[in-house]
């Protein structure tokens, strides 16, 4: 039975994920595999409680026994409640979670009130009374769910009434009343099941249907909208569909079992034979990515089982297994796996990609030089669109007329047919366009939620200010709070969140009522009046596209569905977004006013099933306007990808200030003047990528977008990539990762690439001389590493051999108010626990002592970092000022946590306090 629904549900899958003839039929058989262990295991388990159950019911224990059975599955249900409970207790839908609670303790009543009989017979160590077969009264029918309705009822209640934490004096109460519902139930049902009422059939079965189907479905219908449509259906449609199969093919199973040429153990034997196939089968698909990845996003059943397996096979507990897809290279390391962040340039492959990061990836290509037809006092508008996917504007090929403003703009300057947001969602996209900075590259203060852009990261108004401009900013949204200070206020000279008032949140900060867009170009075209005469950078940040989505009577309507009030929401706002250009027009500034146009991320609409932002890198979500219209500049339609982050740079070049080092993104006004652009790195014919990520409680996501695909790594939990060819699909419907061809070639070059990207924003910001060295001073298992002038061949602990060391410039011949370095050469022989630190110390004559404590390769590559076989050079420089008394320094170093020193071999080399004598230096 499910192998055959897994069949069905995974072959449903292959074809609505479009997987392709080879990864369909993979993607069924997975599903088929998975399905059918579990079928096996649920039938095994079933029938042992069924053949427990049958046998206790055959005879009759003691009265004693009986009644200390049912305590033991009352006790059993009260402790499973409770448990269940607390589990629930953090879920916001407290709907769902009192029927999570209340299914759990039906569930354990019935196995306890099965189990109740057999319990008591083993319990009455005596011959039981041998019973005859009793029939079940139909008035079960209505005692037994009458029992359950009133008991359920009152636990669903006290659920939906509890809240953290456990330890609360009222918690503690509630808990109390659920121990005693639960434990109720086992002994009302077997009540209901030995109560003779002698009710037939004909009228037990409608009475039952009145009194509890009809009021059931009722209330799943008044629940459905906002809490049963939630509940994991994908999941229980597949486990019913088994249990259904199950059960209607027992009859015909137990016809053939029961001919006398059937074997007595036939069925043991094609079980054992049929779940070692199916397993062997498991194995074999889950090395399929395209198979997992289906499987885990639209079928029920395998991505759940598939998480609890690998869990269970992950030999060094780091969350992936070597089977199962989990990927792992080293699975007797933690520090090495698919999930962890590859640290660039140490010589390591620690995320199992094949290959090394490099910091290189980092280097944004050097500023342009503006053409002279550009004004030198430019002014600078910067407009962003809250959640405007491209799509939907006219200058992006959409067929309704939503943005004549913006399609007017995009006719007289640069369209950026490819414009992408790094993030789907606020509270990251638009900090990225305000430091220039991708979101896992900005130091953030979590100290409220959403957290802030920290202290000391540069931002584009500081950066303009410090070039002569008057800043200022106008934003409609709370997140934007003026009190909560979150770092777009820096450099600013007029900042102004006003207006955000106008918007008032009925759903969270996912939905809101209001409208802004009118007071917000208000406050534009007063600032342009007020201020023409000045040099100026104005940030405009218009909200009214954002959820929910109203009818306005300025505009026409397209309609009463959600897309159509969507599309009058966009119309709106471009409606007062033009009113603000065509001021510019009016006040004749517009031939020295560049204005950026953008949407700070996308909206779904239902692709990828996806109705929403905020968790998803697909175009719907991520794929923005990017209009940029430059006085002086040609009009032109661009192709080469751009995102946020390239913002900063392109105005900051414009205004012709210095390039910045901490803006990542690179400038565009090589692409705006028609001279053509590089991409990242340090070649200028380097493709340009732009880089996307996401991280909430559904996962980690990861994307890389060029002119022609778009790959999204869903890196956790489900570790699976996604690539899609925008040339040919722009719907981003046919996924090209497992597929063979050029295609997929390129997917995976762009992985690679992309692993690499990640791994580099891991580091903390290092200067660059940091960053090189880096590549100079770590070296790879097996790599030649350079030979120190003196050897030692020490080891700390059994955990690193000091190889040696060279002193420049040898000793004796270094005098009082002189430098030397000390280069010491390490081994790593196996990891170093955590806490463990190298301490460097220098004691010299008189009982001088002075630390030299500090972390390897200045400060990138402290032990815990350090894997077998690395080699690592670190270098020490030796300041001995003049007035130094003279003699002979010694130079001692070991691992040590807390008062703990790990020994030295050979003990020879140990100053008796396990410290290596590494280096003598003779002051003359």
């Amino acid at each position: 039975a499910g192998f055959a629904v897994g069949l069905l549900d995974g072959g449903w899958a292959a074809g609505a994920a479009s997987s392709g003839l080879v990864g369909g039929v993979v993607t069924a058989l997975l599903a088929a595999a998975v399905d059918g262990l579990l079928g096996l295991v649920g039938g095994l388990l079933l029938e042992m409680v069924a053949r427990w159950a049958v046998w206790g019911r055959r005879g009759r224990g003691a009265d004693w026994a009986q009644g200390a059975a049912t305590a033991l599955a009352a006790v059993g249900a009260a402790i499973a409640t409770v448990f269940a409970s607390s589990g629930f207790l953090e879920r916001k839908n407290r709907f769902l979670a009192a029927g999570a609670v209340a299914m759990v303790a039906l569930v354990t009543a019935v196995v306890g009130v099965a189990l109740v009989p057999a319990l008591a017979r083993l319990l009455s160590r005596s011959r039981p009374v041998r019973a005859g077969s009793r029939r079940l009264d139909p008035a079960f029918l209505l005692l037994a769910p009458a029992a359950v309705v009133a008991v359920e009822v009152v636990i669903m209640s006290a659920v939906m009434l509890m809240r953290a934490p456990v330890s609360s004096a009222r918690a503690g109460r509630q808990l109390a009343v659920l121990a005693v519902e639960a434990a109720l139930l086992p002994p009302l049902l077997l009540w209901a099941e030995v109560l003779p009422v002698r009710l037939r059939w004909t009228w037990a079965l409608p009475l039952a249907v009145c009194l509890f189907l009809a009021p059931g479905l009722y209330l799943v219908r008044a629940n459905w909208a906002n809490n049963l449509r939630f509940v994991p259906w994908t999941h229980i449609v597949p486990a019913l569909g088994i249990a259904v199969l199950a059960v209607g093919a027992t009859p015909l199973l137990a016809r053939w079992r029961e001919r006398p040429r059937t074997p007595r153990w036939a069925w043991t034997r094609v079980g054992l034979a049929g779940g070692g196939m199916l397993l062997l089968l498991t194995l074999t698909t889950t090395e399929s990515e395209t198979a997992r990845k289906v499987t885990s996003a639209r079928t029920g059943l395998v991505g759940p089982t598939l998480a609890l397996a690998r869990q269970a096979l992950d030999g060094d507990e780091d969350g992936y297994p070597r089977l199962l897809g989990g990927g792992d290279c080293d699975d007797e390391d933690s520090a090495v796996h698919p999930g962890v962040l590859d640290f660039p340039d140490d010589g390591i492959d620690q995320d199992c990609d094949g290959k090394d990061a490099s910091m290189a990836v980092l280097t944004p290509a050097p500023f342009a030089a503006v053409p002279d037809a550009v004004p030198r006092d430019l002014n600078l508008l910067l407009i962003t669109m809250d959640t405007v996917r491209a799509d939907h504007l006219g200058c992006y090929g959409y067929p309704r007329p939503t943005s004549p403003a913006v399609d007017a703009l995009a006719a007289a300057g640069a369209l950026f047919v490819n414009g992408w947001a790094h993030s789907p969602s606020t509270r990251y996209s638009m900090p990225a366009i305000a430091t220039g900075r991708w979101p896992s590259a900005i130091t953030w203060d979590e100290s409220i939620w959403w957290p802030r852009i920290a202290p000391g990261v540069p931002t584009l108004a500081e950066a303009l200010k410090g070039q002569g401009y008057f800043t200022a900013a106008f934003y409609s949204y709370d997140y934007f709070s003026v009190g909560d200070r979150r770092g777009f206020e820096r450099g600013v000279d007029l900042y102004r969140a006003d207006r955000a008032a106008l918007h008032q949140a009925i759903n969270g900060p996912m939905e809101s009522h209001g409208s802004s867009s009118r007071e917000m170009a208000d406050d534009a075209i007063a600032f342009l009046e007020s201020h023409r005469q000045q040099k100026f950078f104005l940030w405009l940040h218009f909200y009214d596209p954002h959820l929910s989505y109203e009818p306005h009577p300025e505009v026409p309507s397209f309609g009463g569905a959600r897309v159509d009030l969507y599309d009058g929401e966009i119309r709106f706002t471009d409606l007062h977004l033009g009113r603000v250009l065509d001021r510019v027009r009016a006040l004749g500034l517009w031939n020295q006013t560049a204005v950026f146009v953008t949407g700070d991320h996308g909206e779904g609409f239902g692709e990828h099933g996806v109705t929403e932002h905020g968790f998803d890198l697909y175009a719907a979500q991520t794929k923005v306007p990017f209009v940029v219209r430059v006085p002086g500049l040609p009009p032109r339609r661009i192709t080469s990808p751009a995102g946020h982050v390239d913002i900063a740079p392109t105005l900051l070049n414009l205004a012709r200030a210095p390039q910045p080092p901490t803006f990542l993104g690179r400038s565009l006004v090589a692409e705006l003047a028609g001279s053509g652009g590089g991409g990242r790195g340090t070649g200028t014919g380097a493709e340009a990528e732009v880089f996307q990520e996401v991280t909430s409680e559904r996962g980690r996501k990861r994307g890389l977008v060029t002119e022609q695909f778009h790959l999204i790594w869903n890196w956790t939990p489900d570790n699976t990539t996604e690539c899609y060819d925008r040339k040919v699909d722009p719907e981003e419907r046919r996924d090209l990762w497992g597929r063979s061809g050029a295609g997929d070639r390129e997917c995976r070059r762009l992985k690679s690439n992309l692993q690499g990207l990640v791994s580099a924003l891991s580091v903390p910001p290092l200067p660059p001389a940091v960053a090189h060295k880096l590549l100079t001073h770590v070296f790879a298992p097996g790599a030649r590493a350079p030979s120190p002038a003196n050897l030692l061949d020490a080891t700390i602990g059994k955990v690193i051999t000091v190889e040696g060391y060279t002193l420049t410039p040898a000793s004796p011949l270094t005098a009082p108010g002189t430098d030397v370095e000390l280069a010491i050469l390490f081994e790593c022989n196996r990891p170093v626990a955590d806490g463990w630190r190298l301490f460097f110390h220098m004691l010299g004559p008189g009982g001088t002592f002075r630390n030299l404590d500090h972390v390897p390769v200045e400060g990138a590559m402290p032990p815990e970092r350090w894997r077998p076989g690395q080699h690592i050079l670190d270098r020490v420089r030796i300041a001995f000022p003049a007035g130094s008394p003279r003699g002979t320094y010694q130079v001692v170093v070991g691992l040590f946590r807390g008062s703990d020193r790990l020994p030295i071999t050979p003990s020879t080399l140990s100053d008796g306090n396990k410290a290596l004598r590494l280096a003598s230096i003779e002051l003359r």
